[in-house]
C-alpha cells in the first residue's frame, strides 16, 4: 500500500539545494587538498636589499621566530614591471605590499610573521609554522654528500601532518614557502594584484 511519505527512511534528510549544485570540482575541493608554491609571474616587480650581503638572510629564514629583527633597506625594481602586490625575491621569502597585508594578515598572522623593511612600504612574511609533511620515500629527491636536500624535484606529501595549516615551511634551509589551495582562493578573492601560485601536488594524486 502506497501512501504519502511512504518508502522515506526515518530520520532521511534531503540534502539542501545549494549542496545538490555543487559541481563536480567543487566536491572534489572538499575532500582534497592542494599544495601550492609562489610562482613569479612573466614581467612582475622584482625586490631586493640595496646591500647585497643582505641577500643571505633570506636563504637562512628556517621557521624560527626573529626576534631582534634588522629590517634591510629594500628597493623594488619598477622598469618595464607589472605592478603587483607580492613584489618577488623567491618562493623562500615572500613580500607582501599593504593591500595584501591587509587582505591577508590575520591568517599569515596564525602561520608566522610580518616583518617591516625600509624603503618601499612592504613587508616580509617569515613562515613559523615548519611541518615536516613531506614523503621522503614517495618524494624524488636531489641531496647533498652530507644527506641533506639540495633540491626537490617532485613532491608527494603526508596529508595528516598538514592538517589544517594552510602555510608552511620544510625543515630544512631556504624550504619554499608551500600554501594549501584554501590560501590560493583567499588571494583570488581578495582580488590582489600579480601573483601566481604553481601548483605541486594534490591529496587525490596517486
Amino acid at each position: 500500500m502506497k501512501g504519502r511519505g511512504a518508502g522515506k527512511i526515518p530520520g532521511y534528510r534531503q540534502a539542501p539545494p545549494e549542496l545538490a549544485k555543487l559541481r563536480a570540482a567543487d566536491l572534489e575541493t572538499l575532500v582534497t587538498v592542494t599544495v601550492h608554491t609562489f610562482e613569479v609571474v612573466e614581467g612582475q616587480e622584482w625586490i631586493f636589499p640595496v646591500d647585497e650581503d643582505r641577500f643571505e638572510m633570506f636563504y637562512a629564514l628556517d621557521g624560527r621566530v626573529i626576534s631582534d629583527w634588522d629590517p634591510p633597506v629594500m628597493e623594488i625594481d619598477r622598469d618595464e614591471k607589472t605592478y603587483s602586490d607580492f613584489p618577488w625575491l623567491g618562493e623562500h621569502a615572500p613580500f607582501l605590499r599593504k593591500p595584501a597585508v591587509d587582505a591577508l594578515g590575520p591568517i599569515l598572522l596564525n602561520h608566522g610573521q610580518l616583518l617591516p623593511v625600509r624603503g618601499p612600504d612592504v613587508w616580509l612574511f617569515n613562515a613559523t609554522t615548519v611541518l615536516d609533511a613531506l614523503d621522503l620515500e614517495r618524494s624524488r629527491i636531489v641531496y647533498f654528500d652530507d644527506g641533506s636536500i639540495l633540491a626537490i624535484e617532485r613532491h608527494v606529501f603526508d596529508e595528516s601532518r598538514i592538517g589544517t595549516a594552510e602555510v608552511f615551511k620544510l625543515p630544512m634551509r631556504a624550504s619554499s614557502v608551500y600554501v594549501t589551495d584554501h590560501f590560493v582562493k583567499r588571494v583570488r578573492h581578495a582580488g590582489l594584484r600579480g601573483v601566481s601560485f604553481k601548483a605541486l601536488w594534490n591529496s587525490a594524486d596517486p
